[in-house]
């Protein structure tokens, strides 16, 4: 019988080997796509994570937002809830006039940049126009290089640089930033970041026009805050009452001195 029992076991031992190979493989394609759904599950996470800590630095940048020496009262932080589309890219936030936030003010992103300005505003929200808008005021900003230019918005996400009387070639990729109160841009205390020169530029009989790319992702803005200027809504103006520029801080005549000398 050895024999026929050798032949028996040449012939059943494979099969159990691969019946027992079978169940093992199995068993490993389930524990692979065990470990597949852990990994997609951790990554989920992860990403959430790394979104939380974004929003969490972003809101610490805007309830610690100083702006000036002269502002001494801190920045209203808020967070955008509504968004016009292209033909009206009108934001809309959840902090109003019981928060002080009101008409005029100017409102900024989680670096700083400059946005746009409160267009209305009610007890507990206000609307905000970009300062890509056409609808928004005119931007006096400064050059690098100390010469003064205005800003304006041309809607769809775009602005555009004119510079009246240049002095010299303009360089792509300069930072612009407010020059302060002056002429229409009374709305912006100065030293906001407004945008970047997207392109060089010669004078033409001593005129520059420029494309400028905003600093502030309009678009995507989850938060924003709403500066103090003025930190109350400005009075209606009588008869014999000559406009004066919004109140910075508080109240020292020598602030809104320098404010309005420094053009």
């Amino acid at each position: 019988m050895a024999p026929f029992q050798t032949a028996a076991n040449a012939v059943v031992t494979p099969v159990v080997s691969f019946s027992d190979g079978l169940s093992n493989l199995a068993g490993l394609r389930e524990e692979n796509q065990r470990l597949r759904d852990r990994i997609e599950s951790l990554e989920r996470e992860a990403a959430q994570v790394g979104h939380l800590e974004a929003q969490v630095s972003e809101l610490e940048t805007l309830l610690a937002l100083r702006l000036g020496e002269d502002l001494y009262q801190l920045a209203v932080s808020a967070e955008v809830t509504a968004r016009g589309g292209t033909l009206d890219p009108t934001l809309t936030i959840d902090r109003g006039t019981g928060d002080g936030v009101h008409t005029g003010q100017p409102v900024v992103d989680g670096q700083g940049a400059l946005v746009g300005l409160v267009s209305e505003a009610s007890e507990a929200g206000a609307n905000v126009v970009p300062i890509t808008s056409r609808r928004a005021p005119a931007v006096t900003v400064r050059l690098p290089d100390g010469q003064r230019g205005v800003v304006t918005g041309q809607g769809a996400g775009a602005m555009e640089l004119s510079i009246l009387e240049a002095l010299s070639p303009l360089e792509g990729g300069e930072l612009l930033v407010t020059y302060g109160p002056y002429g229409e841009s009374g709305a912006y205390p100065k030293d906001l970041d407004v945008g970047i020169v997207a392109e060089a530029s010669e004078p033409q009989f001593g005129i520059i026009r420029a494309r400028v790319e905003p600093m502030g992702d309009i678009e995507r803005l989850e938060y924003v805050a709403v500066i103090p200027w003025p930190s109350s809504p400005v009075p209606q103006l009588g008869d014999g009452e000559s406009a004066g520029l919004p109140e910075v801080g508080a109240g020292s005549t020598d602030q809104v001195g320098e404010a309005d000398g420094g053009t």
